[in-house]
């Protein structure tokens, strides 16, 4: 079916509950049960109503098969499907279980989030006129990566807030990259921000993107990577409760991007440090100061439209195994890419014999994510909780008004709307505070389309990288 701007998608794919349903259902719920690719968790759907549904569905897609030499095959293994849903669970089920109490609800939540990650997709990759099966399949199977223990008792309220954080507008203004102005304190380097699409594995399906670009290149759009170092993304998602709208930050983390420009990163890392400035050590023990200077811009962002509450996640269920299992994914994958001999190359070279410098920035974020599973579930919880707490001694107007486990499985926080600089504790946190006090899109004055220069950018390459790494 086409859509607007020639845009197309698979009639069977479209948004309906009928369709959800039966993709859920054929596609993907038998992955969700037992891929070596994913987490794996069970449905209890508790209606006998919901059984008869799937039933149904799994009887007329078998019946589709009718004439085919392999459709005796094809019910065997759905019969298999069907009897592990009527599986009854148990309190001591080491593999976690999802219950369904409404399954009604379940699929019309389920479908109004599909419908708005179709919308994404299409958004995201502005110049793709389809959307594909992995666009489907991942949004069934990966959105559950953030649901905390709550969500799998309560998953019609989980898909129910997930679809209204998608449909939110609050900081669609900033879609396009937009000018914040100079940091001072960065050599007068200029400072953006975007309001970017995040992926369905990702925490939440907004991020903001806070980009830090050198001031001598900025101005030159002609450029086609102008050099910039971008700090870690707030994902996020904002949905109203009680008339009141409430900010949901599933993640603060660095976008492991390999353009980031090395002489930038290190003057950002010089002065990240003054934000701990009269700060005590057990409040900066496991704090990122570069997480907590992208918070800070993200919260004075959030006050200037008037939100004041905000939510941190102390737990995501499948987040663990989630990034164990991709681990040899993860490796094959780098292996593949860089062992790849350029046949267009005259002496016929691996791409990282031809690319040194950037296997060397591929490399290091790949070690980044191998074999880190412990340390990225601690990044998103623990540290993550830390960090938002340490907003505390920032905004002394703040507080904490429920920790993790006293009402659900959230920390939340209150911070009321700073009215003047003088409010906040920082010099550093000051200054970013004034430049989004100025942030006014009507009269927005970005030098970048005021004049172009052609200052030439040189790569500085480096010969050396990591040839014992190919041994792993």
């Amino acid at each position: 079916m086409k859509l607007s701007n020639n845009r197309t998608i698979a009639d069977c794919w479209l948004p309906t509950f009928e369709n959800v349903a039966r993709e859920f259902i054929i596609e993907n719920l038998k992955n969700i049960l037992s891929s070596d690719k994913t987490p794996n968790f069970k449905f209890d759907f508790r209606e006998e109503e919901a059984i008869e549904f799937i039933e149904d569905i799994i009887k007329r897609y078998i019946d589709t098969f009718n004439g085919y030499d392999f459709k005796e095959e094809t019910q065997t293994k759905y019969e298999k499907l069907l009897e592990k849903i009527k599986q009854k669970t148990n309190e001591n089920e080491a593999t976690p279980v999802m219950i369904v109490n409404d399954y009604k609800k379940f699929f019309e939540y389920l479908r109004q989030a599909y419908e708005k990650h179709i919308e994404l997709c299409f958004k995201r990759r502005k110049n793709s006129t389809s959307f594909y099966s992995w666009d489907k399949n991942n949004f069934f199977e990966l959105i559950w990566l953030r649901a905390t223990p709550q969500d799998f008792n309560n998953p019609e309220e989980f898909l129910k807030k997930q679809a209204e954080m998608m449909k939110d507008t609050t900081f669609e203004k900033y879609d396009e990259e937009t000018y914040l102005g100079k940091l001072e304190c960065l050599n007068n380097h200029i400072i953006t921000i975007k309001n970017g699409i995040a992926r369905t594995w990702d925490e939440n399906f907004r991020q903001m993107e806070i980009t830090i670009y050198d001031k001598e290149y900025y101005t030159n759009k002609e450029l086609w990577n102008r050099p910039h170092y971008t700090l870690p993304v707030i994902r996020y998602g904002i949905y109203e409760k009680d008339g009141k709208k409430i900010c949901s930050i599933g993640s603060i983390q660095h976008k492991r991007d390999s353009s980031d420009e090395e002489k930038l990163e290190k003057k950002v890392d010089r002065q990240k440090y003054r934000i701990n400035k009269d700060i005590p050590e057990e409040d900066k023990e496991k704090v990122e100061p570069k997480n907590l200077i992208a918070l800070s811009i993200f919260v004075n962002l959030l006050h200037k439209e008037g939100i004041t509450d905000i939510e941190v996640p102390s737990m995501y269920v499948l987040d663990h195994e989630y990034h164990r299992k991709r681990n040899k994914y993860l490796l094959k994958e780098f292996k593949e890419e860089w062992t790849k001999v350029d046949y267009w190359d005259r002496e016929e070279r691996q791409k990282r014999e031809k690319y040194p410098e950037d296997y060397q920035k591929a490399y290091k974020n790949f070690m980044k994510m191998f074999r880190k599973e412990d340390l990225i579930s601690e990044i998103k919880t623990e540290r993550q909780l830390l960090t938002a707490r340490r907003l505390l001694k920032h905004y002394p107007k703040a507080n904490i008004t429920a920790y993790p486990e006293e009402i659900d499985n959230y920390m939340h926080m209150q911070i009321p709307v700073v009215k003047d600089a003088s409010e906040i504790n920082g010099e550093l946190l000051k200054e970013l505070y004034n430049l989004v006090q100025a942030l006014d899109i009507e009269k927005q004055e970005d030098p970048a389309n005021q004049e172009i220069q052609t200052t030439p950018h040189k790569n500085k390459v480096d010969d050396k990288w990591i040839e014992e790494f190919f041994s792993l």
